[in-house]
């Protein structure tokens, strides 16, 4: 499949759409668009063979969160998938990037996903996390009113730790978990020189 038209029926599907409350507008089709790179990235690093070649797994990982906003949204994702590329893909290849959105947040019990999904369930979650998770931090507490007072407090506590534990814990490859790493302790360092901001230092 050509990647530059795959590209533009994702962000006629997805740019002009605002799927979260929480959410700048085309925010599905941004954070596809990062998890399609990611997961290339990671799939160099897998010394495993994939089910699909990068072109499906790229789509697979672009559309994942097509259907946000209803739910079951992986399923109703794989749907508007089968729709979306069929004058693009052969029927079996609708299938396999149908089934890597289906598989996209199947993140327990997982043992049945492809490894192409376990591909993109980690990119997907990586993306929340390091630069990104600073951005979605910041904006929900900017469509929340929030003070930065009130948005350190919420990043230090343990709810929040809680969730970085429970979202390193859920990713599927040694080469995820050190790049969640490098992106968590990049969160650190920006919300720890906010709070010294917010206190005064120079």
């Amino acid at each position: 499949m050509n990647r530059k038209k795959c590209i533009q029926i994702a962000r006629s599907a997805m740019a002009g759409r605002k799927a979260h409350p929480a959410r700048e507008k085309g925010y599905t089709f941004h954070h596809g668009f990062r998890t399609a790179r990611l997961a290339l990235r990671l799939r160099e690093q897998i010394s495993k063979p994939v089910e699909v070649p990068e072109a499906l797994l790229f789509a697979g990982a672009l559309f994942h969160d097509v259907g946000k906003g209803r739910e079951p949204h992986n399923h109703f994702g794989a749907a508007v998938v089968a729709r979306l590329l069929a004058e693009e893909l052969a029927p079996d290849e609708i299938e396999a990037v149908g089934r890597i959105v289906r598989e996209h947040n199947r993140r327990k019990n997982n043992r049945r996903c492809w490894l192409a999904s376990k591909i993109v369930q980690d990119a997907d979650l990586l993306d929340h996390f390091g630069a990104q998770g600073v951005w979605l931090c910041l904006n929900y507490s900017a469509t929340h009113g929030r003070t930065d007072a009130k948005t350190l407090k919420f990043y230090n506590s343990p709810d929040n730790h809680a969730y970085q534990v429970k979202s390193r814990k859920a990713l599927n490859f040694e080469i995820s978990r050190l790049a969640f790493d490098r992106r968590a302790s990049l969160e650190r360092q920006f919300m720890d020189r906010l709070a010294a901001e917010a206190d005064g230092e120079l």
